[in-house]
């Protein structure tokens, strides 16, 4: 569900008076964390505009989830019967559940030279591959890293831990998904020196790949001071790339 389908509420919410009423509401489990979250903007921001004290207006509404699967509003009395009446109208549109997306994401590097061997994990973005061979010329491609995440349309997804780190928000609106992503790369051990920051908002289509980002780069082979260490000096290229699964 989108969350302007509440965007009527703020309207009809009255500003937060010396008093609340609490209420339990039924909901429909397939968008109640929707409904919970922006019904909660909603109030928080009508009970913090009024005269009285901040602080003293926060404690007067209050938004929660039950385990049961209910919606717990503590608010004014006059503001209730309007909850009651969007709730209503959000039930009657018996909205599909929110959509998950799985975004798949691969660092891929392509080494100066002649192709070698093909890169088992370089299967699945096949495709984009090619387009890469035909724009670059010669290179020899490989995966650096890859990291899958599964996001709630509307919803923040994030992947930590590994050299590729991510944050991203999508929305999607049958096969078309618009995404704003942050990627942090920096793989010490083939790339000691590189830090890759990239900042993304793009639409994809469902199955689609997309190269988000490349820059050049040195691979390190080996450690400094050691004589197997080897630094190529032609540079290779890094690829970022994206696929709506």
């Amino acid at each position: 569900m989108k969350v302007r389908t509440l965007a009527p509420l703020a309207v009809l919410l009255l500003a937060a008076t010396a008093s609340a009423d609490t209420v339990v509401y039924d909901l429909d489990a397939k968008n109640a964390k929707e409904i919970a979250g922006a019904l909660s903007s909603v109030l928080d921001a009508q009970c913090t505009s009024g005269p009285n004290d901040i602080q003293t207006n926060r404690s007067r509404c209050n938004v929660q989830l039950l385990p049961t699967g209910q919606l717990l509003v503590e608010a004014p009395p006059a503001s209730q019967p309007q909850v009651a009446a969007v709730l209503k109208a959000i039930a009657a549109r018996n909205a599909a559940p929110t959509p998950r997306a799985t975004l798949q994401y691969w660092v891929i590097y392509g080494a100066p030279g002649k192709p070698a061997a093909t890169d088992a994990a370089l299967k699945p973005p096949a495709a984009v591959v090619q387009q890469l061979e035909r724009a670059h010329g010669d290179l020899s491609f490989s995966v650096v890293d890859t990291v899958s995440i599964t996001t709630q349309s509307g919803a923040i997804g994030v992947a930590k831990g590994g050299s590729l780190n991510i944050d991203e928000s999508l929305r999607s609106s049958g096969d078309d998904l618009d995404l704003n992503a942050h990627l942090q790369f920096a793989p010490r051990a083939l790339f000691p020196d590189l830090n890759v920051d990239l900042r993304v908002s793009v639409t994809i289509k469902r199955g689609e790949f997309v190269v988000l980002g490349e820059r050049t780069a040195v691979e390190v082979h080996g450690e400094p001071g050691k004589a197997e260490f080897d630094v190529r000096q032609k540079p290779g290229m890094l690829f970022f790339v994206v696929h709506w699964q």
